[in-house]
């Protein structure tokens, strides 16, 4: 595994600093979407909130990204809504982790999720549930209009939808 570098910032899921306002990134283990991480983090670092990266490919289809009540006692407790270091290393996770100390490293205040489910119904539902201000997709996902609907599905009893900004960043290659 490789060695990551934290400079100075404290490692360990609930002793970090992770509270605030959200700015959620899709991201996945591969890296494949540094640039949508890229602009999450600058307006994470520009506006002071947190920036989780909602690791998009985390979710097996025959196993959960996080221990449940039954593999593990008190994995709800241990767990909250943004994993920090220590956290996704327990999990295995740490290409997600270096991910996260990238953005540590360069000033902003970063966290990951692993979600159970797949789509953009589990991203709608984690952001909704974090407060996020902001999600940031991949050009080509082509699915954010899809995100946007679903947002407005969460609110089926006739509440007022969330205000949540949809910023779709495109690749490298495509904004020549």
């Amino acid at each position: 595994m490789a060695e990551i570098e934290d400079r100075g910032i404290r490692s360990g899921g609930r002793g970090e600093d992770m509270a605030g306002p959200a700015v959620v990134a899709y991201t996945t283990q591969d890296d494949a979407h540094r640039p949508v991480r890229q602009a999450a983090q600058a307006h994470a670092l520009e506006h002071g909130c947190v920036l989780v990266l909602f690791a998009a490919d985390a979710a097996g289809f025959m196993s959960e990204p996080l221990p449940n009540a039954i593999d593990a006692e008190g994995a709800d407790d241990r767990f909250g809504g943004r994993l920090g270091l220590a956290d996704l290393e327990y999990l295995g996770r740490s290409e997600i982790a270096g991910q996260v100390v990238e953005g540590r490293n360069a000033g902003a205040r970063v966290a990951a999720w692993l979600p159970k489910g797949h789509g953009m119904a589990a991203l709608a539902e984690y952001a909704a549930a974090q407060g996020a201000h902001i999600v940031f997709l991949p050009q080509e996902l082509e699915s954010h209009e899809e995100l946007s609907a679903k947002l407005l599905e969460r609110t089926g009893s006739g509440d007022v939808a969330p205000d949540i900004e949809i910023q779709v960043v495109g690749s490298p290659a495509s904004t020549r």
